[in-house]
Formats: C-alpha cells, structure tokens, sequence
C-alpha cells in the first residue's frame, strides 16, 4: 500500500509518473494516443497434447506415423503439418521498390 506523504507507491501501481508530476498525461509511444484499439482474435489450436516417449525409437516411429520430421530437440508440431509461412511483416521496404 502507497503512502502519498512520504511518496510511496502503491506496489500494485502501474503508473509512477503520476507521483513524480500531478500533471503527467500517460501517452502511448510514437503519437497512437487515440487509436482504436488493435484486436485480433486468438486463431490457436483446439487441443494441445503433451506427448512423451520412453526411448529415441518410439520417437522416430511416432514421427513416421505423423509423417512429420520430429527430433529429440523438436518442441511442438502441428497436424497435420501447416505450410511454413514466409515473415513478410519483418522485411524493410524501401520507398517505390515494392
């Protein structure tokens, strides 16, 4: 619990500024202030198994069976495999070259 004499914040405060300077405006970075609001619906899976094998044959078999590569480093998979989606949203484009 915050203290407003000894200018303590409240540990469940997510806003420090408006102790430091009453007048603080909270502003979203790079000028978004008053954008509607992004929202994307989650598009995740329908179910999630954890799956866990007693020797490294099992695991080759099950990659057989999924008709997928799966190693001893492999974390998650989808199935059926999904196609590899290229990360367009990562690429610099220079004006006029697009």
């Amino acid at each position: 619990m915050g203290n407003v004499l000894n200018r303590i914040p409240d540990k469940n405060s997510t806003n420090l500024m408006g102790f430091i300077d009453e007048n603080y405006v909270e502003e979203t970075p790079f000028g978004w202030d008053d954008m509607p609001e992004f929202d994307q619906p989650e598009q995740g899976q329908y179910h999630l198994l954890r799956v866990r094998f007693d020797c490294e044959e099992d695991l080759k078999e099950f990659a057989k069976k999924v008709e997928q590569n799966v190693t001893s480093k492999t974390k998650a998979i989808w199935y059926p495999a999904r196609e590899k989606k290229e990360p367009t949203v990562l690429k610099w484009v220079e004006d006029g070259s697009v």
